[in-house]
């Protein structure tokens, strides 16, 4: 047996304090090289974000305004993506690129600790080090990080932590090092206050300790458990005093969202393009060319899987793969619902290569060389179209959602400009978002109007800064719609003041008028603003 193999069976403490935090490469086969990907990736989706000419998705945009005013919670979402873009924007400033480098940072960390992880899984055997290697390779050439690792997005702290605690798990139970656990209940608690479908992760962690043959561990993972919802409590206190706004989005994105109507037909169709969506986000080149790697693999003798190793990536992945699975069908689902399925694919995929014969490596490697490329275009072809003048077909620009608005908000901002002392009131979640973002230099304060006919608030700034005329209020109004401004009812008037027109390069238009409540009525004193 090597030395530096003999040195992972025997982990002095402080090294494995280094291993959790990946720190120190040295500690880990394959390390280096998994560093040198995870950055050289890293660098490439900054330069890309940094150059797509484009600006924030609506949701960037919203999480940037939650970011300018912390809490433990906000309407849809837990609070740790508004936290990292507040540490963001604090190192970087408040541009795209500003907002999204840490929230981006999240992929390749992710990619270090699956290497980090496979690597101990063979640490006895001969493949450790390729095994890490392609483990970093498979996750950081997906579409899911290609993709979702160029902005800021909930899933990149979600997988994050969902790596973190997966390689926590196996090093608790399987290693017996009791350090781990308390890197379990971390990263549990993190990934409850990123997403609320780390919680399927808990379901699965029981699981396979219950059906493995030595529960031993089981008292300690109730108690990581525990501490991990301790560490979440700030988040359901916050929902308890706001009247759970963040679990009845929840609900009425999933539980209430039901298909009605759909015939068997349909909701078959829906299910069936998920599962293929899943194929498409983690390794589609990879897929095509399965049955010739499996036909290479055959020439080669295989690796047995470390024990309980099989059974691990089964229980941590199907009980969220089989909630995607039933809400596509009932309701309809988006593809990335499910994405940290795929850590759990990408260990598989990874062992299966790494004991492959040298044919079906390379094979495999040219492959993932492809689909970088390929996903990289997609990201950076509209950018790179347009500084040699060519056109980009609109259907494959990625960023076409998130063109237009700095030009409309410009467009308006004299007439903003004109009356300082307004009250700005958006009518949709889309226009306050991006008002609040484009328009930051302002200092705007700004109030979200809602339709009592609609119910609850039915976004973040109607939970918190719901606009209320009064009769006779001092503080003038100025009305911000996607589109003719609704109508207000109870003698309330508008005069239009300006418009603009926010155009992608699909095509879609949107103008947005920009208007002023006429006279008797005004903002209420103690309006609340955003």
């Amino acid at each position: 047996m090597s030395a530096e193999t003999s040195g992972i069976q025997n982990p002095r403490p402080l090294q494995l304090f280094c291993r959790w935090l990946v720190i120190h490469p040295s500690l880990w086969p394959g390390a280096w090289a998994c560093a040198v990907l995870a950055l050289c990736a890293y660098v490439l989706r900054l330069w890309m974000t940094a150059h797509a000419g484009a600006s924030l998705h609506i949701d960037e945009a919203q999480y940037w305004d939650w970011s300018t005013q912390l809490q433990w919670g906000y309407y849809s979402k837990p609070p740790v993506i508004a936290a990292l873009i507040a540490w963001s924007t604090a190192w970087f400033g408040d541009s795209e690129v500003g907002l999204r480098a840490i929230p981006m940072l999240s992929y390749p960390l992710t990619a270090l600790v699956l290497g980090a992880w496979l690597a101990d899984a063979a640490r006895d055997t001969a493949v450790a080090a390729s095994a890490a290697v392609w483990a970093c390779a498979l996750y950081l050439a997906s579409p899911i990080a290609g993709v979702l690792g160029v902005v800021a997005t909930t899933d990149g702290p979600l997988l994050l932590c969902w790596a973190v605690a997966l390689a926590a798990l196996w090093w608790a139970v399987v290693r017996r090092q009791p350090a781990a656990w308390v890197v379990l209940a971390l990263a549990g608690g993190a990934g409850l206050m990123s997403k609320y479908s780390f919680a399927a992760f808990g379901v699965g962690a029981v699981g396979w300790v219950l059906t493995r043959s030595d529960r031993r561990g089981l008292p300690a993972l109730a108690l990581a458990m525990l501490a991990a919802l301790l560490l979440w409590s700030p988040n359901l206190a916050w929902n308890h005093t706001a009247d759970w706004p963040t679990w009845r989005h929840t609900a009425d994105i999933t539980v209430a969202a039901a298909r009605h109507g759909a015939d068997l037909g349909e909701r078959a169709a829906a299910l069936g393009t998920f599962i293929l969506g899943q194929g498409l986000m983690l390794a589609p080149l990879l897929l095509l060319l399965l049955p010739r790697l499996q036909w290479l693999r055959h020439q080669n003798t295989p690796t047995a899987v470390p024990a309980g190793w099989t059974s691990l990536l089964l229980w941590t992945s199907l009980p969220l793969a089989g909630l995607g699975m039933v809400q596509a069908w009932r309701g309809g689902a988006q593809v990335n619902w499910i994405a940290p399925v795929h850590l759990a694919a990408c260990a598989a995929l990874a062992w299966w290569l790494a004991t492959a014969c040298a044919r079906a490596q390379r094979l495999a490697a040219a492959a993932l060389l492809v689909q970088l490329a390929c996903v990289s275009l997609l990201v950076a072809g509209p950018a790179l179209a347009a500084r040699s003048g060519r056109s980009w077909p609109a259907d494959l620009d990625l960023w076409a959602r998130m063109r237009g608005w700095p030009e409309a908000m410009a467009a308006l901002q004299p007439v903003l400009q004109a009356h300082p002392q307004a009250l700005l009131v958006g009518t949709s979640r889309q226009v306050m978002a991006q008002t609040g973002y484009h328009a930051r230099r302002l200092g705007l304060q700004r109030a979200g109007w809602q339709d009592d006919s609609l119910g609850p608030a039915q976004h973040h700034y109607t939970l918190h800064c719901r606009w209320r005329p009064v009769r006779g209020g001092a503080r003038s109004v100025l009305i911000l719609s996607d589109g003719p401004p609704p109508a207000l009812g109870d003698g309330l008037q508008v005069q239009t003041l300006a418009q603009a027109t926010v155009r992608d390069l699909r095509g879609t238009r949107h103008t947005l008028w920009l208007s002023q409540l006429s006279a008797p009525f005004g903002a209420a004193p103690d309006q609340a603003v955003c």
